[in-house]
């Protein structure tokens, strides 16, 4: 009897659907990149492969989840290409030409356009303007600096979370593995770091760094270079670096103590497996036995740390530029755009409106698929989604 459940559960497979067969050609095609480099490494790690797609049908099934990767991928696609979309270029500063509003309301039409060169000012009259979202204060074109922030905020958030989590993830490690003197070294740093609040620190830091940012840049010409492709920013702007980089160290500098105090703990519970203890015996170096052995077994709970924090970042740096610590004009920020607003508001509405949807709906997209992944990371309830999946045998007969 036994032998023929087994048959029947051996001739069961997962009823495909569009999202299914597109994740499997995804993760086929990424086993397939990583076997260039690495010999034969597909077929060796076929029930890793295999895995990695259980884990895409369980994410396949849960429609916030969905949602919030469909966000995260129209957030991205803006970060990257937002400043070649915009109408119109972020330092785009059209006058008024009607004198009887003062802050260009959507639909104002007839601006006087002043574009300022070396020996002076050219003058060109410029008709039928029509800003489908409106403009700040400048009169600049509401969504061409929504779609050129977004490039500000994507590289702000790679950059914090390259750097600060993965500060925190190595000094975990380090404290949770050797324990003694270099974890209460590590721990007791930590502890005054975590013993500030992060925004009043990242507000000092930020009120403090931005004359020594710009002095470096202004000493080394390739630093100026790549921040201004990486921001997608006009020559002209250089000297407003200053204060946008400080929020980047600032941040930086407060995200990694939260990290550093969650892989200890998992590493002083992993460190007392018999796979590390093996790992000891046989003689591998310290180094691949934190990084090749203990890191993929506690990595679950800090890619979703990691995920949730994309949004965090977004906020913070959003609520440092609404209090004046950020980018200033005409360097596009999201959370600049929502401070001129606060000034005129409620006349300007929409400069508060708009960037705020914007930033909630980002901030949105990455809690629902930090959530998303904690599911689909966390075998138990993983494995609730996956039986929530219809499976039909082969033979044609199907069953729950």
């Amino acid at each position: 009897m036994s032998e023929k459940v087994e048959e029947l559960e051996a001739r069961e497979e997962y009823e495909m659907t569009i999202l299914d067969r597109v994740s499997d050609r995804i993760i086929d095609a990424f086993a397939s990149f990583i076997n260039i480099f690495k010999k034969d490494w597909r077929r060796r790690n076929q029930s890793k492969i295999k895995e990695w797609k259980l884990m895409a049908y369980a994410m396949n099934r849960s429609p916030p989840a969905l949602l919030g990767l469909f966000i995260v991928i129209i957030y991205i696609i803006l970060g990257i290409f937002g400043p070649y979309m915009a109408p119109w270029s972020y330092d785009f500063f059209p006058v008024n030409y009607n004198f009887s509003t003062q802050l260009a309301p959507p639909g104002s039409t007839y601006f006087l356009n002043v574009t300022t060169i070396e020996n002076g000012y050219i003058v060109h009259y410029t008709t039928n303007i029509h800003y489908l979202l409106g403009s700040d204060v400048y009169g600049r074109d509401v969504v061409s600096i929504l779609l050129a922030g977004a490039r500000t905020a994507f590289v702000l958030d790679i950059f914090i979370i390259l750097i600060g989590p993965t500060i925190g993830i190595i000094l975990g490690l380090i404290s949770g593995y050797y324990g003694g003197k270099v974890d209460e070294t590590i721990m007791r740093i930590t502890d005054m770091f975590l013993a500030f609040p992060g925004l009043i620190l990242a507000i000092a830091l930020s009120a403090v760094l931005p004359t020594r940012i710009q002095n470096f840049l202004n000493a080394h010409t390739w630093a100026q270079t790549l921040m201004l492709k990486l921001f997608a920013l006009h020559a002209r702007d250089v000297n407003n670096l200053g204060k946008l980089l400080a929020v980047f160290v600032a941040l930086v500098i407060v995200w990694w103590p939260g990290y550093a105090r969650v892989s200890r703990g998992s590493t002083l519970t992993e460190k007392e497996n018999l796979y590390v203890e093996a790992a000891r015996a046989v003689g591998l170096p310290t180094r691949t036995i934190l990084f090749r052995h203990i890191l993929p077994n506690i990595i679950g709970p800090i890619l979703v740390m990691i995920t949730m924090d994309f949004g965090g970042v977004i906020l913070t740096e959003a609520g440092l530029s609404f209090l004046g610590l950020g980018a200033v004009p005409p360097i596009p920020d999201w959370g600049n755009l929502i401070n001129q607003g606060s000034q005129y508001f409620p006349q300007a509405w929409w400069l508060v409106a708009f960037p705020g949807i914007v930033i909630v709906t980002v901030v949105l997209g990455w809690n629902l698929l930090g959530d998303g992944l904690r599911d689909v990371l966390d075998p138990r309830t993983r494995r609730s989604l996956e039986f929530k999946l219809k499976k039909k045998s082969k033979g044609g007969e199907s069953s729950a």
